[in-house]
């Protein structure tokens, strides 16, 4: 194992212990998110008042909301890639556990966090 390997288990470890078992479903969904946010980034997808955020990962599908329908529409041409790209991203990370095989866009108030 590698150090960047074992200092992930010892991160998931931690969080397991102070936080329950949900909280690796919770570091993984993290990095689907962080790895989302480098990608549109990076493709320039995300300008002014356009953003998106991936909500909720089912299946291995991303959940992802768009603050506009034309950025969703841009996201779903996209989508392969943008898979892919986040897939790649996330690769040797940390809690990275899961894999993205699709994605579904709507259009909500992406960034907006809702009162549960």
């Amino acid at each position: 194992m590698s150090g960047r390997e074992e200092a992930g288990a010892a991160v998931q470890r931690a969080l397991m212990a102070c936080m329950g078992p949900a909280a690796a479903g919770q570091l993984a969904l993290a990095q689907v998110r962080l790895a989302w946010a480098e990608v549109v980034a990076e493709a320039r997808l995300e300008r002014g008042p356009l953003t998106s955020r991936v909500r909720r990962v089912t299946g291995g599908t991303a959940h992802v909301e768009a603050s506009d329908p034309m950025l969703a529409q841009e996201l779903k041409l996209r989508g392969d890639a943008l898979t892919w790209a986040v897939n790649q991203r996330m690769r040797g990370r940390p809690g990275a556990t899961i894999v993205l095989i699709g994605m579904a866009v709507s259009v909500g108030r992406a960034g907006a966090e809702r009162a549960l």
